[in-house]
């Protein structure tokens, strides 16, 4: 260190020497260094707000893409709604409207009695002959003429007119009689064709209620048709939530893999060649690990032949008769393997058995060896649950398919989040770095501040530091 000092006896003037020197060459460099702190600032804050500008586009896009495929799932489930609602409209109404030719048939029916018995009541019955005031007159006659003659006429006249009004008024007791008997038993027909208008009135009112449906489907579609904000949140909670669902069903689906796999990787050491190894697992392992997938797999083969699941659109496509042997040929396929693994069951608990006396005998005590009183009831658990498993893992396929599904809308929100903050981080690291810059700037400038004035001075322009 004394190498660097100009006055050896005293290092106080050497550093003070140091330091002025360093002023005036700083002093005469200083507009390149500017412009180099000013490079600087820019290379490294620029290069950081470009990052955010290509950060916030990138996510700008990510966001618009997942938009247009949330609007076109959310599309096209309404589509299959609407689709299945009027499918079943049209079977509703198939059957609704199959019994109307008869049930309109009854309702004319009774229709045209009661308009028959109406019209015949409706007839004009003669009225009983005014005769009573002419019988009287004659009555009154009788006795007031000596002729015999005519009052015996009189007298006859009176009989035949007194004998035709009785029976004119029989017979209009009898007539009046029969038309409160015809308006009487109108009223049962008249509760039938009550009865068909309510029928009537209750399969109009269905068919409202269909179309009300209707309409509310297509309101739905209108809406998420418009790509308005609100539609995108309402698809964005459902999808999230379809997300939540399958990713707790897929879980609970591993675990019980898990514990299917743990059933049958002992049992499956016996009837594999041992020692051999697989990218360093037992081939026992890979051999239970294949038949839990395949399960798997044939569960996704079996709900797509189904129509339940739509995860390779060729299948959905092949005919009614292809779907078919892929259905039964995935049936077969998971029967034989739940049987093969209800088999590797029960030969895990012999094998458990075998292990356990092995262990009994190689202590010495061989006639200590236990009796397994529950083996009957452990192997038929075991069995029962080795023929079960691999039917319940196979319809995680439902699960996936949902997984799968709902997982492009939430992966794409998470990298949307993770680029969004990564924009955020990149403008403060630039802010911080212009504010490094400057207040590197504004050092260097303190640092030769009495050179500065010096020359300021000399020039005549007011003390100032830039």
């Amino acid at each position: 260190m004394e190498s660097y000092y100009l006055v050896p006896e005293m290092p106080g003037l050497s550093v003070a020497i140091w330091v002025g020197a360093s002023m005036i060459f700083l002093f005469f460099a200083r507009d390149p260094i500017h412009r180099m702190i000013q490079a600087l600032s820019e290379a490294t804050a620029g290069g950081f707000r470009k990052l955010a500008v290509w950060t916030k586009k990138s996510a700008e896009q990510i966001r618009e893409k997942d938009r247009k495929v949330l609007l076109e799932s959310g599309v096209a489930r309404i589509q299959g709604e609407i689709l299945q609602e009027f499918a079943r409209i049209d079977t509703a109404n198939t059957k609704t409207l199959a019994g109307y030719p008869e049930l309109q048939l009854k309702l004319d029916e009774n229709i045209t009695r009661l308009k028959t018995d109406y019209e015949e009541c409706g007839q004009v019955i003669a009225e009983a002959p005014g005769w009573s005031e002419i019988v009287e007159s004659i009555a009154r006659a009788q006795g007031s003429t000596s002729d015999r003659i005519i009052e015996k006429m009189l007298g006859e006249i009176h009989k035949s007119a007194v004998a035709d009004e009785k029976k004119a008024l029989s017979e209009l007791r009898n007539v009046a009689a029969k038309r409160h008997k015809i308006l009487g038993s109108m009223a049962p027909v008249w509760k039938r064709v009550e009865k068909l208008g309510k029928e009537l009135n209750g399969k109009v009112d269905k068919l409202i209620e269909d179309s009300r449906n209707i309409d509310k489907y297509m309101a739905q579609y209108e809406k998420i048709s418009a790509g308005g904000s609100e539609s995108i949140d309402m698809l964005s909670s459902k999808v999230t939530k379809l997300f939540i669902i399958s990713l707790i069903v897929i879980f609970v689906g591993i675990v019980g893999a898990f514990i299917n796999f743990n059933l049958i990787a002992l049992p499956m050491s016996e009837l594999v060649p041992a020692g051999v190894r697989v990218a360093g697992m037992a081939v026992s392992d890979v051999s239970a690990l294949v038949i839990v997938s395949l399960e798997l797999v044939l569960g996704i083969f079996l709900f797509e032949a189904m129509g339940v699941t739509h995860t390779f659109p060729q299948i959905a496509s092949m005919t009614r008769g292809k779907r078919k042997i892929i259905l039964y040929g995935a049936l077969f396929g998971l029967l034989f393997l739940s049987s093969v693994e209800a088999s590797l069951a029960i030969l895990r608990e012999q094998l458990a058995q075998a292990k356990t006396a092995l262990d009994y005998s190689l202590a010495g005590e061989s006639g200590a060896i236990p009796e397994f009183a529950n083996a009957n009831i452990t192997v038929i658990g075991q069995a029962t649950l080795g023929f079960v498993l691999p039917w319940i893992l196979a319809v995680v396929a439902i699960p996936l398919e949902m997984f799968i599904e709902a997982s492009q809308h939430v992966f794409a929100k998470i990298y949307t989040l993770i680029i969004t903050l990564l924009c955020h981080l990149a403008n403060l690291i630039a802010y911080l770095l212009e504010g490094f810059f400057n207040i590197l700037a504004h050092v260097f400038d303190i640092y030769i501040i009495i050179p500065m004035q010096v020359y300021n001075l000399f020039k005549g322009k007011p003390i100032s530091v830039s």
